[in-house]
């Protein structure tokens, strides 16, 4: 058994199957996922887990090159708990419409659903590489 790093089984896997360039979502509890791209659910109740433990969860297992968050997101807490904890260059797109953020949700990887209320509690990460 584990006894350290990420234990959830299924969100684990897909972590370890990221490679450079691909990218994946951390979403609110609300954000629409389009069909095809997996959704791991990590949501327990409204709030549980919050969006910022699961970044700091997904912090040290990470290299990270770039981020997308809602223009909505901008100078609020969500884009505040991303620039605390990931020193990458932060893109900013409109919520909706044709290359918004749930327009670009359509080909990642995954999105990992947390319990967040928070509204535009969302990015879109893009692996880099250790070496």
């Amino acid at each position: 058994m584990l006894t350290h790093g990420i234990l959830n089984a299924h969100l684990a896997a897909a972590l370890a199957g990221l490679r450079h360039k691909d990218r994946f979502v951390i979403s609110d509890c609300g954000l629409p996922v389009p069909p095809g791209v997996e959704v791991i659910d990590l949501a327990l109740t409204f709030g549980v887990p919050r969006f910022e433990q699961v970044l700091d969860a997904l912090n040290p297992e990470l290299v990270l090159e770039a981020g997308v968050m809602a223009k909505e997101a901008r100078g609020g807490i969500a884009e505040t708990w991303v620039r605390d904890r990931f020193d990458v260059p932060l893109d900013f797109v409109d919520h909706d419409g044709d290359g918004g953020f749930k327009d670009l949700v359509h080909g990642t990887k995954f999105v990992v659903r947390t319990g967040e209320t928070t509204s535009y509690a969302n990015v879109i990460f893009r692996c880099g590489v250790p070496f």
